[in-house]
This record gives C-alpha cells, structure tokens and sequence, in this order.
C-alpha cells in the first residue's frame, strides 16, 4: 500500500479502496482506515479535547463511513467525505453534551487582523497569556460559530465547503464567522 503518512493514500489508491471496499472487500476498507485515521481523530480532537472522546468519535466516524459507503460518490475525494462524518458527529455530540470547544493554538494573527504590533508590553499581555485569552473567549463562542470558525481556522475550508458541510448557505457561514471574528476582536481590544 502505498501512503504517504501526512497525506493520506495517494488519489489513484485510494479510488481503487474504494471501489474494493464498496465490493466488500474489508482490507481494503481497513487501508482507507490506515490512511486517514490519524487526521480524523485530530480533527476531531480540536471539537472535543478529549482523548477517549476523540478516539470514540474517531471510531464512530468509521463505522458511519462503511455503513454508509455504499452512498460515497466516487468523483469526491473520501478523504474529504469522512471529515464531513467526523466533524458533524462532533458537532453533534458537542451540542448534545453542551460542551465547549477547546483548542490547541490559535493563529491569534488571523482572528485579530489589526494587532498593534507596537503595543506597549507592559500594558498588554504576554503571548502566552493572550493565547490563554483567546482559548477561553472560543470556548465560550455558541455552537453554531464555532463550528464554522474551526472548519475555516484549522481545516482550512471555504466558505462554499463549510457551508456543505453544515448543510447551511454560504451567507450564513460568512456572518458566522464573522460574528465569531467580532466577538473575539471585542473581547480582546483591551489587549490590543
């Protein structure tokens, strides 16, 4: 099997995966496991900061994906269809739970554009404790926009993607994320 570990299978592999899969071919399933395992359980991860969580919607993720494989269009990148399963099936399991999402680190550059870059130390936050700041005030973002601000943020995805994959329209994702943006702006202005 050839995969490269940051990347996953490579296209024409993985298409082929698939296809066996889809015949009932379980190693083959078991290689499209393999390859993306890793990526899906971070995903995952940055919803649920938890390691049993993570690892149990990890696994959960697949399960979906087989049961459902026959429904996988193969024009679509697989990869792309099981981080759509796993990241609704943490969202889902973040609004039953009424947990918040907690982070790793953010990229404070690109949440608040207009930092001062001359801001007076001694008045302003370390970049530690700023970051600290910035993981609590997303934590206490709703739901709804932190799921856009983490699909935009951490997998990179756009607009028209998140909106796919919230099954929402691509105007209500901008305003989420651009609320999520204001919000964050706001409670961090003090500090700017």
């Amino acid at each position: 099997m050839t995969v490269d570990s940051h990347k996953g299978m490579s296209p024409d592999r993985e298409r082929s995966c698939v296809r066996d899969a889809k015949k009932g071919d379980h190693r083959a399933f078991s290689d499209l496991v393999r390859a993306h395992q890793k990526r899906i359980y971070h995903l995952i991860y940055r919803f649920c900061p938890d390691h049993d969580t993570a690892d149990e919607l990890a696994q959960e993720t697949f399960v979906k994906a087989y049961e459902n494989l026959h429904t996988f269009r193969e024009e679509y990148r697989f990869g792309s269809w099981i981080s759509a399963i796993a990241s609704n099936l943490a969202i889902n399991y973040l609004k039953h739970q009424k947990r918040q999402v907690s982070m790793q680190d953010y990229p404070i550059d690109e949440i608040v554009e207009d930092t001062n870059p001359s801001r007076n130390p001694s008045s302003a936050l370390s970049d530690k404790e700023l970051r600290e700041k910035l993981k609590k005030e997303v934590d206490n973002l709703p739901p709804e926009y932190k799921a856009a601000f983490v699909l935009r943020m951490y997998e990179d995805l756009s607009y028209d993607e998140i909106a796919k994959r919230l099954k929402i329209e691509v105007g209500t994702v901008m305003s989420r994320l651009f609320r999520a943006r204001s919000r964050l702006k706001k409670a961090l202005q003090e500090f700017m």
